[in-house]
């Protein structure tokens, strides 16, 4: 899939989160190499995952997501009462506006998805039981800087290096030459993939 090789200068950046409290947290960091990969994966992989649990997690553990379209999603959550009108009109607004960036210029679509991902952070901010949220990011640094600033809010920062396996100072390093030095992309790649799943 994405991320089999380090970032490149092309790349987009994310951070995603599903929150419920009978499913708990789901906590993805990534990359993809350009802004229709990202568009394609928020729009059939992290709303599909995102809607479900909220439509069918609030009563019981979900263990897995059928492989069943976001719109029948929506309609089996309206037809078993499970969401409101207006809440499946919101969830239905959020897929298709996704279906309308792929016909604009590359630039336009980032800027787009942006200002859809501080809409949607709004609209799903939930509460203490459920909440779903996604941050994006142009470069490695701006990754970095975010998970050292979010996590410190709460953590130590000895607590944050073990979770990285590094200390600040070579995280930082990693973020910022992760782009320039293949090895240092790896580092960076396996960070996200392997120890940021705690890091919210």
């Amino acid at each position: 899939m994405f991320m089999q090789k380090p970032p490149t200068d092309k790349c987009l950046y994310y951070h995603t989160l599903i929150f419920n409290k009978k499913n708990g947290i789901n906590n993805m960091w990534g990359y993809f190499p350009n802004i229709r990969s990202l568009i394609g994966y928020i729009r059939y992989s992290f709303l599909q995952e995102a809607f479900y649990k909220w439509i069918n997690g609030k009563d019981k553990l979900i263990t897995k997501i059928p492989t069943i379209g976001v719109e029948k999603i929506i309609e089996d959550g309206k037809k078993t009462k499970a969401i409101t009108n207006e809440v499946a009109l919101d969830m239905k607004k959020e897929y298709e506006f996704l279906d309308k960036l792929w016909d604009i210029p590359a630039n336009k679509a980032e800027l787009e998805l942006r200002k859809f991902a501080r809409e949607f952070n709004k609209r799903w901010m939930g509460d203490n039981k459920e909440f779903l949220y996604i941050k994006l990011f142009k470069t490695p640094e701006e990754v970095g800087d975010f998970v050292v600033s979010s996590t410190l809010v709460t953590n130590t920062q000895e607590e944050l290096e073990n979770r990285i396996g590094m200390k600040l100072e070579e995280w930082k390093n990693v973020c910022q030459t992760a782009l320039s030095d293949s090895a240092k992309g790896e580092v960076f790649r396996d960070t996200l993939l392997k120890r940021l799943s705690e890091v919210i």
